[in-house]
């Protein structure tokens, strides 16, 4: 296949207040040695803008900027639909606290060329600290006390995750989506704003009969949780995970999973909260249940409170 052949790619890089890891990103992106790629970064309402930095240094991506904080599924939306409109035949949605080696993409495109009906790929994603740890590989929905099952978080990379494989679902650090299929099942579900979102399409993906898979020749190495609140356990992302929980099992558990999930919920909180008092986090506990009550009553997500979106005076 000679260049002019090989599929488009449009690489989405949705940054939110991390200009100094999306310049680090960038950088990485130069070396893609993929013929047919545009970059895209989607600046998702950072205060102040980093248009001008990030142009200066590098002049020949195509810049977004939103007046908001849209979220990861929102922003990536943005980005995904400009895709969509240029004609792009594949859209890699890439986390901008992401260091990519030069061939991911190739890789990535000849995993998802294989078969038509492949919805989209997961990479084999790299603890930036340590490379020789997989930060994540793919997951399982469990309908227990998370959700979701991470398969090779912070695992050693051996034999386990050497071979390319049918999954569940794939993390949204770094995801190629299919055109065809974006266009069939449609974009993020926005109403999810960060967390999740990527299990949810996934979920409808395999639900339309489309394959999830996993391939670890493409890699690249994550930072991780730079724009949701940091380390630690009592930040806006247990409000989310509570929330996008909640909304995930409405929108796809069968009755008997809907089950398991509220047994699980309901027998391991207590005792959540309850270990999170010796270390003075249980504040993160009751994030998690307001969130859920909030998908449970079709609340309004408070993002201004959460500080994912500025007070308007």
């Amino acid at each position: 296949m000679t260049a002019e052949q090989s599929p488009s790619v449009a690489v989405i890089v949705l940054n939110w207040n991390g200009t100094d890891d999306t310049l680090e990103c960038l950088e990485s992106l130069t070396h893609v040695t993929y013929p047919r790629a545009e970059i895209v970064v989607v600046d998702n309402g950072s205060r102040p803008s980093p248009r001008t930095a990030i142009l200066t240094a590098y002049p020949t991506v195509t810049y977004i900027e939103n007046d908001c904080n849209l979220g990861y599924a929102g922003g990536n939306n943005v980005g995904i639909r400009y895709a969509l409109e240029r004609g792009h035949d594949y859209v890699f949605v890439l986390n901008n606290d992401t260091i990519v080696e030069p061939d991911f993409v190739t890789a990535a495109v000849a995993a998802a060329e294989s078969d038509s009906r492949i919805a989209v790929v997961g990479i084999k994603v790299l603890a930036f600290e340590d490379p020789a740890l997989v930060w994540v590989a793919y997951g399982e929905v469990t309908y227990r006390q998370g959700l979701v099952r991470l398969i090779g978080y912070y695992e050693r990379d051996d034999e386990r995750f050497a071979e390319q494989r049918d999954v569940e679902w794939v993390p949204g650090t770094a995801l190629l989506l299919r055109r065809q299929a974006l266009e069939q099942i449609g974009l993020f579900d926005e109403a999810f704003f960060a967390y999740h979102e990527d299990v949810d399409w996934c979920a409808t993906a395999r639900e339309q009969s489309w394959r999830v898979v996993f391939a670890p020749a493409a890699r690249i190495l994550h930072k991780g949780h730079r724009s949701s609140g940091g380390k630690g356990y009592v930040t806006p992302r247990q409000y989310l995970a509570g929330r996008n929980m909640v909304r995930f099992v409405r929108k796809h558990a069968r009755w008997h999973e809907a089950l398991r999930f509220i047994a699980f919920q309901l027998g391991t909180l207590p005792f959540q909260y309850l270990r999170r008092c010796w270390s003075g986090e249980q504040q993160g506990v009751v994030l998690k249940v307001r969130g859920m009550l909030d998908a449970l009553r079709d609340q309004p997500m408070p993002l201004t409170e959460l500080g994912f979106q500025p007070e308007v005076r």
